[in-house]
């Protein structure tokens, strides 16, 4: 598989993560980026949103900062938008439904949403839906 080149900028406490997993810093990076965008995937997977719900998500999520140390309030922030902008009424889907629904997720699979909502974000979207679905990996 050809491969490409990059310089990357790490904090000091992640290259010696890094440095803990063996020598080859390159091949252990790409091994693990390659593992969390695999599970990242399943988890979306086990999630099982409609597109609606996931374009509420996304929605909602624009232009926040989410780290894996508050992945796990993900629905605290889905119900906020719900309850101070009405996103449940704008994608018509019943808001306390899916806010139980994260309230359900581990923090992998919250995160996982977080990744999908922030990869749509980088889309020069012309379709919402269809981006939302290719995201989200719905119907896949």
């Amino acid at each position: 598989m050809p491969v490409a080149k990059i310089h990357v900028s790490l904090p000091n406490d992640l290259l010696s993560q890094i440095d803990e997993r063996g020598q080859a810093r390159s091949t252990i990076i790409s091994r693990d980026l390659n593992r969390l965008y695999t599970l990242y995937r399943r988890a979306l997977r086990q999630v099982n949103l409609t597109v609606d719900e996931a374009c509420l998500i996304v929605d909602a999520l624009n232009g926040s900062i989410t780290t894996a140390d508050d992945a796990g309030l993900l629905w605290a922030r889905i119900l906020d938008a719900i309850r101070y902008d009405k996103l449940d009424e704008k994608w018509k889907i019943d808001g306390k439904e899916l806010v139980e629904k994260l309230q359900q997720l581990n923090e992998l699979q919250a995160m996982a949403i977080v990744d999908a909502a922030e990869r749509f974000w980088q889309l020069d979207s012309n379709d919402v839906r269809e981006d939302v679905k290719r995201c989200f990996g719905i119907g896949i």
